[in-house]
């Protein structure tokens, strides 16, 4: 028998699917979708961001020339008070302590000399980020392993799903810079105050919001046991096959992002805490078998490395 909660869970993964295609959906519109008034629709929205089922809509540049971003993923002597130290550093646009792998992971306007032994440096590329398929975490596994086993290397071509512009330029002006900043973590902030205190039209905003899938990654996280439920993990791997990688991290039901620098692959995931096992020197996805399908796809030839690291805190900034 199912209880309010889980039909109020129903609606919030609707709503995140409407998010999904529809960023700033009406909320008139929003409630059509799920049978509701439009004081309800608006009461399950607040809920689910609340308590954090759904993230955002949010938006991050792409990889042109012009707008180009620079990763630092490194090992150093001091972390906690290096990770401290780049708090108010206003050339850093996200940085995360990491246990495993790497102490540390940056995101910057420009490359500049930084504390540390650097593991993997670059720009980065567009960003990837995937729709959380509506199943458990046993039928991810499941799925995971069958693809792992029907692969077919002979026959793979390559979908080019993460893209790179860094030999492209893009029209983006100072008002672009603005209105960016102010929607990135929320596309779907109130204009009124916008307009207000930067002079700016409402067609102008709307010609800005147009451009977005041409400009910008735009996504929504979407995490069916609310965001405390999980443990966030970066891996870094080497493949010639990175888009079948992509599409196996994909089949987790929770939001899994992408992005490369260099020749190396970046994969963002989110494990529920009750699959993670701790020990003293590290924090390992070991229940979900996630470090045994790595070593499957080693030995199958799918990757030629990999190294992950759980995700300890992280600063992300308006910039």
């Amino acid at each position: 028998m199912s209880t309010l909660l889980d039909r109020w869970k129903v609606q919030y993964r609707t709503i995140y699917n409407t998010l999904y295609e529809s960023p700033r959906i009406y909320y008139k519109d929003l409630a059509e979708i799920l049978g509701i008034n439009r004081e309800y629709a608006q009461k399950r929205f607040k809920e689910a961001l609340d308590q954090q089922y759904i993230l955002g809509p949010e938006g991050r540049k792409c990889s042109y020339n012009n707008l180009k971003e620079y990763v630092y993923i490194i090992k150093c002597k001091n972390p906690d008070i290096e990770y401290l130290k780049y708090r108010k550093d206003m050339n850093v646009i996200y940085h995360a302590k990491l246990l495993g792998f790497s102490d540390l992971f940056f995101v910057t306007k420009k490359k500049f000399d930084i504390v540390g032994d650097i593991i993997v440096e670059g720009y980065r590329s567009d960003y990837h980020v995937s729709y959380a398929p509506d199943h458990t975490w046993e039928t991810a596994m499941r799925n995971l392993e069958g693809s792992v086993e029907s692969i077919d290397l002979e026959n793979y071509l390559p979908k080019g799903i993460i893209q790179t512009h860094l030999d492209e330029t893009i029209e983006w002006s100072p008002q672009d810079e603005i209105l960016y900043r102010y929607l990135k973590y929320n596309m779907r902030k109130p204009l009124g105050p916008l307009m207000k205190e930067y002079k700016i039209s409402r067609e102008e905003i709307y010609e800005f919001l147009e451009r977005l899938p041409e400009t910008c990654t735009v996504f929504t996280h979407y995490y069916p046991e609310t965001l405390s439920a999980y443990d966030p993990f970066l891996f870094m791997i080497e493949t010639d096959y990175e888009d079948f990688i992509i599409d196996l991290f994909s089949q987790l039901p929770a939001t899994s992002s992408f992005f490369k620098v260099s020749d190396k692959l970046f994969v963002y995931v989110n494990v529920l805490k009750q699959l993670i096992k701790i020990d003293k020197e590290e924090i390992t996805a070991n229940k979900l078998k996630i470090p045994l399908l790595l070593i499957d796809l080693m030995e199958k030839g799918i990757i030629k490395s990999y190294e992950y690291a759980s995700v300890q805190h992280f600063t992300a900034k308006d910039l």
